[in-house]
């Protein structure tokens, strides 16, 4: 018996071989208007991006939101995208940075048990990995952390050893860098 399904490829649309592909980080300004991040979100979802992080919070001008999209795809698909992107109205910039070219940040928060756990190396352990205690109960202590997405990933692994209840993580922000004058 033969296997005659086939895959769809639809132009434009994420079918990247696995390996070529790498996180983009998005930094999209949007006029605060009705449906205006709707349609960013709908492009991003017809595109079939691979979304790896969102965040929405106003900018310092009125009426402005940043959003910070990170997609995991290859290089053409996400430069097609920035460029749907970019033809919605409410959508004043879209720019394209990676890792050396932006400050990225996310914050954590991770609520470990605390049942049967000698409190004092759990605190110990979270100053080492770069957590701070922010909430405690009987029952859990609660660190609150921020760094890159690289560096949460290894404050997570510190905590591995141990019960946790829940974590929690921000997605990533990101600001471009200022360029140098020479």
């Amino acid at each position: 018996m033969t296997n005659n399904t086939a895959t769809t490829v639809r132009a434009h649309h994420s079918n990247a071989q696995q390996g070529t592909e790498k996180t983009h980080t998005l930094i999209i300004t949007v006029v605060d208007r009705p449906g205006a991040v709707d349609r960013v979100v709908g492009v991003l979802r017809r595109r079939r991006s691979m979304l790896q992080s969102f965040s929405l919070a106003p900018d310092t001008q009125t009426d402005i939101f940043r959003v910070t999209a990170q997609v995991k795809d290859a290089e053409v698909v996400v430069d097609h995208l920035v460029a749907q992107i970019r033809k919605i109205i409410d959508v004043q910039e879209v720019t394209n940075v990676t890792s050396t070219q932006a400050i990225q940040r996310e914050l954590v928060l991770i609520q470990v048990a605390t049942a049967n756990v000698n409190t004092d190396e759990l605190i110990a352990i979270g100053l080492k990995a770069g957590a701070a205690v922010v909430d405690t109960t009987p029952a859990a202590m609660t660190f609150e952390a921020t760094g890159s997405p690289e560096e949460i990933n290894l404050i997570l692994t510190a905590f591995q050893a141990y019960t946790l209840h829940d974590v929690v993580r921000s997605g990533c922000v990101a600001m471009a860098r200022m360029a140098t004058e020479k």
